[in-house]
């Protein structure tokens, strides 16, 4: 009975996946498309358009830093020290995760960016769509089988962390099934997203030895959390983008998104307070709510506002140390 229902379900979300990609990739009537410049013919399968895609869309050194700093900030919080075997299997398993999910993100804005950002490798032919759902369903199957290995190699628990990550990376790729209702509430998106993140830290503090369900895996997330949310929130507050970009900025206005990212914040002062970390983060915390004030209480003079480039970036350093204070101060102390 297990085996039928789980074969139905994954059926019925196969489904759905290929249901958007037919959307998505039904050729437009020829009275749809005017002058348009024809959209190049990627070649099939080239890995050289593969490096030149990641390259673009997700940096090697910036993908390693996010992937890296949670896996040793975990191991080394639950057991004191970070033993290499138990960091390269976080660091693989992560690290995938971290480029599917940016990939996943690029096939989800595939007809937004057809028309804001066409110099984006999807929009403007570097691969074929349907090349590309084809590797995040490889990727995703990939995964599964890691978790089945991670199960194997330790325990059933961290196997079971890792796959519940992945599943829930899977239901992000679909939106939950409710992509269109989710789209028109753009803090709910984020946060229904972000909430991956608690995953990941548990599977690796479960890979550390603590138990599947810890409080410390939560705080971790926690950590993490704030971190991830308040960068998504504050990385894009030029206040001239376009509507369609649904940036929190654009669409709820300055105060509203000035207390989301004060709540976000919040959750990271709590539990950096929790595990220990407080005398490390709270400073940039507060420089975050400080710098993020004085931006929206400027007097806006020139039509195209600088100001908030500033603001960007320590949101950058932001999300970085929150993922990796927990191993410095490991270092330190």
């Amino acid at each position: 009975v297990p085996c039928v229902l789980a074969r139905n379900v994954v059926a019925a979300l196969h489904c759905c996946v290929m249901e958007k990609v037919q959307r998505r990739t039904k050729p437009a009537p020829q009275g749809d498309q005017g002058g348009e410049k024809p959209t190049k013919t990627p070649e099939r399968w080239s890995p050289k358009n593969w490096v030149t895609f990641l390259g673009e869309r997700a940096p090697p050194l910036v993908f390693l830093l996010l992937s890296a700093g949670p896996c040793l900030s975990g191991l080394s919080t639950v057991e004191g020290k970070v033993h290499l075997d138990k960091f390269l299997w976080s660091l693989v398993g992560e690290l995938v995760l971290l480029l599917a999910v940016r990939v996943m993100d690029d096939v989800k804005d595939y007809e937004k960016d057809k028309i804001i950002h066409p110099e984006r490798p999807l929009p403007r032919g570097l691969l074929s769509y349907d090349e590309v759902v084809h590797v995040i369903h490889g990727t995703l199957a990939g995964m599964v089988l890691y978790a089945i290995l991670l199960g194997c190699w330790f325990n059933w628990a961290v196997g079971f962390m890792y796959g519940l990550q992945v599943f829930y990376v899977f239901l992000m790729y679909i939106e939950f099934g409710i992509g269109d209702w989710l789209e028109e509430r753009p803090l709910l998106y984020g946060l229904t997203h972000q909430v991956s993140i608690y995953f990941g830290a548990m599977f690796i503090c479960t890979l550390g030895g603590a138990p599947w369900n810890s409080w410390v895996g939560f705080l971790m997330g926690s950590v993490g959390f704030s971190g991830f949310f308040t960068y998504e929130i504050c990385r894009k507050l030029d206040p001239t983008l376009p509507k369609l970009k649904g940036t929190y900025l654009v669409i709820y206005g300055k105060w509203p998104t000035f207390f989301f990212t004060l709540g976000t914040i919040s959750v990271g002062a709590v539990s950096s307070y929790l595990i220990g970390l407080h005398w490390m983060l709270w400073p940039l915390q507060t420089l975050m709510i400080g710098s993020l004030l004085l931006l929206f209480l400027l007097p806006v003079r020139d039509p195209k506002p600088k100001a908030h480039k500033p603001v960007e970036a320590l949101a950058i350093l932001y999300v970085l140390l929150h993922m990796w204070a927990p191993y410095l101060a490991s270092l330190i102390t």
